[in-house]
């Protein structure tokens, strides 16, 4: 039964590994007024170029949803991003479980005291260990006519997911809250249930796993 209980925890966890809340840390500076609106176009500088052409769909419904429209044609605006996924340690933790074995004892007696001998439980200490990762996003926007740089902004997030493909919505969500307002060391949690973590889900087709398996 406690092999039973332990798979199902187990399954779980796996199951759920998309629908766990997602924190990090922003920081974004404002360097000179954004236009209300502007054509735009996008470049990644840094990166895998396979999830990056997926984390840069996510990165232009963001603008788009703020007024921005996208174009390849004589953009006014140059939004160059980079991610990156790299180790960030490990944590650890313990769990006993208690081995209760049937009572098994000798009766002794001498004179008017008896003695119940019973045999005793043990105990097994059990060490989980689960890597961490450290997830970043960074962006910048420019303004191509000028070459003025007009605002840029990162966000880190450390979890046992090494998919960033998986917490790109929610990293994006963070990036882009009450934007274009400058930001600095804000720390915020997102989940499934945000609405603009949604509409980045939604980009993509219904079958996309966003399920991640711990390392």
């Amino acid at each position: 039964m406690g092999s039973l209980r332990r798979i199902c925890v187990v399954w779980l966890a796996l199951f759920c590994s998309g629908c766990a809340s997602v924190s990090g840390v922003a920081n974004s500076n404002t360097h000179r007024d954004l236009p209300r609106s502007a054509t735009f176009a996008t470049v990644l500088v840094d990166g895998d170029p396979v999830v990056g052409k997926k984390i840069e769909r996510m990165l232009q419904h963001q603008l788009a949803a703020r007024g921005y429209e996208f174009t390849d044609k004589a953009p006014q605006l140059l939004v160059s991003f980079a991610f990156d996924v790299m180790p960030a340690g490990s944590v650890s933790r313990a769990r006993t479980t208690v081995n209760h074995e049937p009572v098994q004892g000798r009766i002794s007696s001498s004179g008017d005291r008896v003695t119940l001998d019973a045999s005793r439980s043990t105990a097994t200490t059990y060490i989980d260990t689960t890597r961490l990762y450290r997830k970043t996003i960074a962006a910048r926007i420019t303004d191509l006519k000028t070459g003025a740089k007009l605002w840029d902004g990162v966000v880190s997030e450390t979890g046992w997911c090494n998919q960033i493909f998986v917490t790109a919505p929610h990293i994006l969500s963070l990036m882009f809250y009450e934007f274009p307002r400058e930001m600095t060391n804000v720390r915020r949690s997102v989940n499934n249930a945000d609405s603009n973590t949604k509409e980045i889900k939604a980009l993509f087709p219904s079958d996309t796993n966003w399920g991640c398996r711990k390392t």
